[in-house]
């Protein structure tokens, strides 16, 4: 059985996500890699700060840090994500990667080619 949160709550458990996110001495970054977890295909930094927690949603802030656009590195699909501070620590693990609402991360394509450049355009993390 599953155990629910009222919205203060929630939102107390983001704002700790985003100030973890935020700990290291520099920027975090988003992770994107193949079904492999292990192989990760680009790094894209966030903003610091990450972003704003409102009600139950951290909201990831826009545009991202230089450089906006970074190369792949594969020609498979990505297929997961994680957020890492910027010491290198994994903050939030499991992300998916597809593309359709049913993924965390809704991507155009997924099959990124070697020297594509990719843009983060939006990114949320809603709390449950």
């Amino acid at each position: 059985m599953s155990v629910s949160y009222n919205t203060p709550t929630i939102t107390d458990r983001l704002i700790a996500v985003k100030n973890h996110i935020d700990g290291g001495s520099t920027n975090g970054t988003l992770h994107l890699t193949l079904s492999d977890t292990s192989q990760v295909v680009s790094v894209i930094p966030l903003q610091s700060p990450c972003g704003v927690v409102g009600g139950s949603v951290l909201t990831f802030a826009l545009p991202l840090t230089a450089p906006t656009v970074i190369n792949a590195l594969s020609s498979n699909p990505l297929a997961y994500a994680d957020v890492r501070d910027s010491n290198g620590t994994v903050i939030v693990s499991g992300l998916t990667v597809g593309l359709s609402t049913h993924y965390d991360i809704v991507m155009v394509s997924n099959n990124i080619l070697a020297g594509q450049g990719i843009t983060l355009t939006s990114a949320t993390i809603t709390g449950v």
